[in-house]
């Protein structure tokens, strides 16, 4: 399943900060019209590299998936900011 929310903290040195929630499903809904217009295009590209489109699907789908629960967070000069896709 490919990550549907992602969850941004940003703190500053104080203490002060906010977290924002953004929905990455209507990110994917937006981009799905785009890549099935290119997808005959890239078919024929790995066709002609000789890569099986559907093992290269396949991993492409997996990638994605493999982001759920990704936490990151990055600390710098009393700041921090945090990403969390769920």
């Amino acid at each position: 399943m490919i990550p549907l929310f992602a969850k941004f903290g940003f703190r500053k040195e104080d203490g002060v900060g906010f977290r924002i929630w953004f929905p990455l499903f209507l990110v994917w809904l937006l981009l799905l019209p785009i890549v099935l217009l290119l997808l005959p295009f890239i078919f024929v590209v790995w066709w002609a590299l000789q890569v099986n489109p559907f093992s290269a699907l396949s991993v492409c789908w997996q990638a994605l998936s493999g982001l759920r629960r990704t936490h990151v967070e990055v600390e710098h000069d009393h700041r921090s900011i945090l990403i969390h896709l769920v």
